[in-house]
């Protein structure tokens, strides 16, 4: 190159290098230290390009660790990548960075040219936020039609009914339309507290109410609820306690069933006809004051795909869109079960495969209680009993056999209805008899058939479901005695060897129980005080059978003004809060300001459709004494009245 060439390509590459609308530097390729900085890149760095002169590349300028240069370390011959610039007061901002080799004065170097990306990646973020905002738009909306119609078809069910029951004199048919205006109501309360829940999970106010837990009472209780539903679509349904687990714990038992009860409506909704369930209970660690406890609900059901999973437990959405189509819901109920889940110090989890089913896994913090909870029924035992156990089931086998061992009970147990017809016979020569045998559904009708004629010895126990057990072919068997439905607990089976057997043992818990029948109120005054008429003639008319007297008021005005004229009329006063003139909370005030004594001891109770938390404690720190939401639990409204009016 001749030198008037030479010095137009110098001229050139100066242009180049002060005009260009991007950074360049350039780095040696031996010791990665920058030796040339162009304008755009000095003002990119913020400060005197001297400063930039003679500092390692990889440190200063793009961040990266040692010996990462894709050029020189990994043999790339060009490249292009996102990368992070260092400005002169140690922020950063975002480049495409491009690198490539040239020779410079001579020696090996590198040329990398870079352009501030900052707005571009503003706009990327501008429009992720805008499809987040756009998902959240379409999964609130799909949600808020999902709430319409499930609101909807209740309601179309109660204003239907009611008006086919105003014209129907047949007693048969309007009880079934008041029956269905009750599963109805039930269904609408469900979807509101749904909300509510979920209301208050979002904002942070979501509060647990410690109490005792005793797990098989909850779990009972939870497999009661679903017994009919489990028949009509004929699912093989297990319970599974772990045996040497405690149970008796302090925790929010209303809670943790409202997410047990969650999980088992799920796993019942997406479980076909003879399909199978399992639920479980183990205590998995164990602390000085607290334990972990693990609930399981695993299904045959139609699974989930890991997309779905993904999605399972956000709010307002549900697996896809076809699964409100085919099985309703509103798809909050996972959400909330999630919230009280990690509000208990616990996950909640989910493992499924498409087509062959869930399981869901909750595992939460239980408190210990200081004291025990309930006595052991099993304490007081001394039987010299022998049962055997015929059950295809290894886990009830097991649960039997355990459950029998702590009532100090001898007990075989087999799956094999060959084998039991050979320990019977050989129990039967050596004079050792069985005092009852239990059997399964499956093995029943075989083996009653098969016992030797003189083998009426011993007690016949059917263990089955409800259904199974009312079957004709179990009927008509005059072999069965006893029953023993399934799914199995320990005090079930405790409960039936004793019957069977003919141990005779009190159950300790049944002596504390409060006697069933109608509450006698006849010696109770109440001051009702609510604005809607509606309201008064219903908790009137529930109360009727108690025989309590109730005087009316419309709002809290009208309640002062009486209480104040005849203060020892009344044994408690039973207050709405929101009402027009005065409300609850200044009534309840001004009621307690008064100078009367009465004034300061009377139970004063809210009867409020504000429910939170926050509105229980306004109810409380203006004197009240109790809470009752609507619509109202009249079961609950005598036990309040019975504690703190009669006791």
């Amino acid at each position: 190159m001749d030198a008037i060439s030479e010095q137009n390509a110098v001229e050139r590459f100066t242009t180049i290098w002060k005009h260009v609308e991007c950074g360049i530097i350039i780095v040696d390729a031996q010791t990665r230290e920058i030796i040339a900085v162009n304008p755009v890149a000095a003002l990119m760095f913020g400060d005197d390009p001297s400063k930039i002169i003679g500092k390692r590349c990889h440190k200063f300028i793009c961040p990266a660790e040692q010996n990462s240069c894709p050029i020189m370390d990994k043999g790339q011959v060009l490249d292009r990548s996102e990368r992070l610039f260092v400005r002169a007061d140690g922020t950063t901002i975002p480049i495409i960075k491009s690198v490539a080799k040239i020779q410079y004065d001579g020696r090996p170097a590198l040329l990398e040219s870079f352009t501030d990306i900052s707005n571009l990646k503003e706009a990327e973020e501008r429009i992720v936020n805008l499809k987040v905002m756009e998902q959240a738009y379409i999964a609130k909306n799909s949600f808020l039609s999902r709430m319409s119609h499930e609101m909807r078809t209740p309601m179309n069910t109660i204003i239907g009914m009611t008006k086919i029951s105003e014209s129907e004199t047949d007693l048969k048919k309007l009880k079934y339309c008041l029956s269905m205006i009750g599963m109805a109501a039930d269904h609408l309360l469900k979807l509101i507290n749904d909300v509510l829940d979920m209301a208050k999970i979002e904002a942070g106010k979501f509060e647990l109410d410690a109490g005792p837990i005793l797990i098989e009472e909850t779990l009972i209780k939870i497999c009661n609820f679903f017994t009919e539903q489990i028949d009509e679509k004929n699912i093989t349904f297990n319970v599974y306690i772990r045996p040497d687990m405690a149970m008796h714990y302090i925790g929010d038992e209303l809670r943790l069933s409202q997410v047990l009860t969650n999980l088992m409506s799920n796993a019942i909704k997406f479980t076909p006809n003879r399909g199978k369930i399992t639920l479980t209970a183990d205590e998995i660690k164990r602390r000085e004051n607290s334990s972990v406890v693990r609930f399981s609900v695993s299904d045959t059901g139609i699974g989930m795909s890991p997309e779905h999973i993904s999605k399972v437990f956000n709010a307002f959405e549900q697996a896809n869109a076809s699964i409100s189509s085919r099985f309703g819901g509103s798809g909050l109920g996972l959400a909330i079960s999630k919230g009280i889940v990690e509000k208990m110090n616990g996950v909640i989890s989910v493992d499924s495969t498409p087509g062959k089913g869930t399981t869901f896994t909750v595992d939460v913090e239980l408190q210990h209680p200081a004291e025990p909870i309930i006595d052991n029924i099993f304490d007081d035992i001394q039987a010299n009993k022998r049962i055997l156990i015929l059950d295809g089931d290894q886990n009830c086998r097991n649960l039997f056999v355990l459950t029998a061992k702590k009532m100090q009970i001898r007990v075989d147990s087999t799956a094999d209805r060959n084998t039991a017809l050979l320990r019977i016979a050989h129990a039967l020569h050596a004079g050792d008899l069985y005092d009852a045998i239990f059997v399964d559904y499956n093995n029943a009708l075989f083996l009653a058939s098969d016992l030797p004629s003189d083998a009426d010895f011993s007690t016949l126990v059917l263990m089955a479901t409800p259904r199974q057990c009312n079957s004709l072919e179990a009927k008509k068997h005059s072999s069965f005695k006893h029953f023993l439905t399934k799914p199995l607990f320990p005090s079930t089976i405790a409960a039936s060897i004793m019957e069977a057997t003919g141990v005779a043992i009190a159950d300790k818990r049944a002596d504390d129980a409060p006697e069933e029948g109608v509450a006698d109120f006849s010696d109770v005054s109440l001051l009702l005080v609510d604005d809607v008429e509606m309201n008064r003639e219903v908790f009137a008319t529930l109360l009727e059978p108690t025989g309590v007297k109730i005087d009316i008021a419309v709002n809290g005005l009208e309640a002062l003004e009486k209480f104040r004229d005849a203060p020892y009329k009344f044994d408690a006063i039973i207050m709405d809060v929101e009402m027009p003139v005065m409300g609850g909370h200044e009534a309840t005030r001004a009621i307690r300001a008064l100078d009367v004594e009465k004034a300061r001891s009377i139970p004063i109770i809210a009867m409020t459709a504000n429910v939170f938390k926050s509105d229980i404690e306004k109810c409380l720190e203006c004197g009240m004494n109790g809470h009752l939401s609507k619509p109202i639990d009249i079961k609950l409204v005598i036990e309040t009245i019975r504690s703190l009016v009669v006791d």
